[in-house]
């Protein structure tokens, strides 16, 4: 006889694969402790996460703990305990992570508890250096700008040399000019 699956186990497994490919889409993520948090603070952090395109859901242990071990990131595991919220990095883990931090700053029942960057498992600490790091676009800006220093600087050497044999060829010009011209001798 054939047993029939409970719509609970169903369900259950339902919001684990869905869990799974929120994860496979963007495999950055960072556990936190929401316990004790009000639900206008976990919505407040949703909607400081959308412009960096991180998202924030609150997810079961057990659920996550299932979802660890077939990820193979069973070192995060000891993290999973309490009232657990994922938050899912968009395109910038730094903005993600400052969003995550400063709320945390103002929300002292809101904890940073790790996370999961390139398949590797953070510690707090290094999510709070990350946080202090500059955002992507002034990253972006200082590259080029150090590019472009040393470019600027050859241009003006360059400038400068042809100035100085401008000035060089004119001095001779004016000597030229200014001596007698010998007399041709018979």
């Amino acid at each position: 006889m054939e047993k029939k699956q409970g719509y609970g186990k169903l369900c259950k497994d339902r919001m684990i694969g869905e869990i799974l490919n929120d994860i496979k889409e963007r495999p950055n993520f960072f556990i936190t402790n929401f316990m004790g948090s009000s639900v206008s603070d976990l919505e407040s952090v949703r909607k400081s996460l959308r412009p960096s395109k991180g998202t924030f859901f609150v997810v079961k242990n057990s659920m996550m703990n299932v979802v660890l071990d077939q990820l193979k990131l069973e070192d995060a595991k000891p993290l999973i305990d309490g009232g657990v919220g994922i938050s899912l990095s968009g395109d910038d883990i730094v903005a993600t992570s400052k969003v995550l931090v400063n709320f945390s700053k103002t929300h002292e029942k809101f904890k940073i508890k790790g996370a999961i960057i390139d398949g590797k498992l953070v510690a707090v600490d290094k999510v709070k250096e990350m946080a202090s790091l500059p955002s992507k676009e002034v990253l972006l800006a200082q590259v080029v700008g150090g590019i472009k220093a040393p470019i600027t600087g050859f241009v003006s050497v360059l400038g400068g040399l042809l100035r100085k044999f401008v000035y060089v060829v004119d001095a001779v010009k004016v000597s030229k000019e200014k001596r007698p011209e010998a007399q041709p001798t018979q």
